[in-house]
């Protein structure tokens, strides 16, 4: 035991003595600092020319009454603009529940049709329902007498003029049963009357679904995130029903698996009362950051690569063969500093990352948390944890593939070969993945899951709506992980097998 300490040691000392190593974690502290900076640069422009609700209001109002004056009967162009105003001059924000009830109020005042009538998904709108109040012209649906539209046009003044939330949604709930709202059949109509059941219960205020209709910019998720995540929970369950997403197209296994895992996601952080982080903040940042390791893992394979087919090339194999150690705990020695090698940049990524993302913000919310799943379970967890958690699934494709250079390298005794090979796997995987997932499609690749390739890309099954991405709907992250070990304890094998028979001359 003591002497396998004193070869690592050993072995630690030619390292870290060896400029190349230094080279390389420069390499990638640096590519660390520079896609933070890219990163904040980006976020910084991208916040400098948003505008805000007011201004944006401002600009449309300008260019309907432009559009008005090129066409004064425009009914539509007059009922925009009657819009626009009454939410500029009474400061209702976008997000604002009373947004829908002024759309609602104004279209019902001038006779237009209250649904945006432009976007289209396979022959259905896009949102999973439309307010039915057909007025003159406006074709299909159910016709409102003079005293339903009067009684109704009373009730959402009334609902406007309290402030009551409350009563709006049970007037949504109404418009459900009474099948003014068109919810389909009546599992489905259920689930409507639910989510809105659900503001009531959980006594949330719900968000204006004309939101994005009228206002084209990012909504603080502080202000949005529960109706967001109630209307998500309606729409998955709504998908599962149908047997289809949104868009027409058919749920796979592992689509269904990833549509009930964002259920449970959303349910739970309704239940935890954990909110989602912004997109600018730090935590978001330090985890975008760990997409770098896709960068400088190819650095990683080539150092790896370098190692053992260094000193064939040099000639110094002869030396290290000739102390008293035996040739497995030399190569297992070789093996256990590439890999801390790999796991110090990781860490390194991930410090650089935490002090660069987080100084200039003061770690504002570093005490947030997150709701994720892993092996079937739902996690609530700090965020920086999930973001550790996301780092070592990340860590150990570049271990596997780090396996496989070392393996080569020891195999053809030539790092060229082995560089070239796991470099063209690593960047053609995507390729192959894209041919795979289409050939998915047409018809069933037997055995297709136990490739490299199908597992390489673990923290995909960390979120919902990557989780379709995978090549089979038996796939889990557990399966994943235990097909990378497999392969990484071949080749490790192979490359140990290799190198203490083969002779040196």
């Amino acid at each position: 035991m003591t002497s396998r300490y004193a070869l690592i040691k050993n072995e630690r000392l030619k390292t870290y003595k060896k400029p190349s190593t230094w080279v390389l974690m420069g390499i990638i502290v640096l590519m660390t600092l520079l896609d933070l900076v890219f990163t904040k640069l980006i976020y910084s422009s991208y916040n400098f020319i948003q505008t805000s609700w007011q201004e944006q209001y401002g600009y449309s109002l300008e260019g309907y009454k432009a559009q008005l004056n090129q066409n004064p009967d425009d009914e539509h162009t007059k009922m925009l603009i009657e819009w626009t105003e009454y939410l500029l001059d009474n400061e209702i924000p976008p997000q604002d529940w009373r947004t829908d009830v002024v759309v609602e109020l104004i279209g019902l005042k001038s006779n237009q049709q209250q649904t945006d009538p432009g976007v289209k998904f396979n022959g259905s709108d896009v949102y999973e329902y439309e307010y039915r109040v057909p007025m003159p012209g406006a074709g299909g649906g159910l016709n409102l007498s003079e005293e339903q539209r009067a009684e109704r046009l009373d009730r959402l003044e009334r609902i406007l003029e309290d402030n009551d939330w409350k009563a709006y949604v049970n007037l949504k709930i109404e418009d459900i049963k009474n099948g003014y709202m068109d919810s389909g059949n009546p599992q489905e109509k259920q689930v409507n009357i639910e989510m809105y059941e659900t503001y009531l219960k959980e006594n949330i205020v719900p968000t204006a679904q004309n939101m994005h209709f009228l206002y084209h910019g990012d909504m603080s998720l502080s202000l949005i995130w529960k109706s967001r995540e109630i209307e998500s929970i309606k729409e998955n369950k709504l998908s599962l029903l149908r047997g289809e997403n949104r868009y027409g197209e058919m749920l796979t296994g592992s689509m269904r698996r990833a549509v009930q895992q964002d259920i449970d996601i959303s349910l739970k952080r309704l239940a935890t009362d954990t909110p989602p982080i912004e997109s600018d903040s730090f935590l978001a940042q330090l985890e975008n950051a760990s997409d770098s390791i896709v960068l400088f893992s190819i650095l990683l394979i080539v150092y790896s690569a370098l190692v053992f087919a260094s000193e064939y090339s040099g000639g110094t194999i002869k030396l290290l063969l000739i102390t008293p150690h035996r040739r497995s705990k030399v190569f297992w020695a070789k093996i256990y500093l590439l890999f801390e090698l790999m796991v110090i940049a990781v860490a390194a990524n991930f410090i650089i990352a935490f002090l660069v993302s987080g100084l200039p913000e003061s770690f504002e919310g570093i005490g947030a948390m997150q709701v994720f799943a892993m092996f079937g379970f739902i996690f609530r967890t700090p965020y920086l944890l999930y973001i550790a958690v996301k780092y070592a699934l990340m860590l150990l494709p570049v271990l596997v593939y780090g396996a496989l250079a070392v393996m080569l390298s020891i195999v053809t005794k030539r790092s060229s070969v082995a560089i070239a090979v796991t470099l063209m796997l690593v960047f053609g995987s995507q390729i192959i993945m894209a041919l795979i997932a289409f050939a998915r499609s047409q018809f069933i690749i037997p055995g297709i899951k136990f490739l490299l390739f199908s597992n390489v890309d673990l923290a995909n099954y960390l979120t919902s709506r990557d989780m379709i991405t995978v090549v089979d709907t038996t796939m889990t992250l557990e399966f994943s992980i235990a097909v990378l070990l497999v392969y990484m304890l071949c080749f490790m094998w192979i490359a140990r097998d290799s190198f203490c028979r083969r002779d040196v001359k």
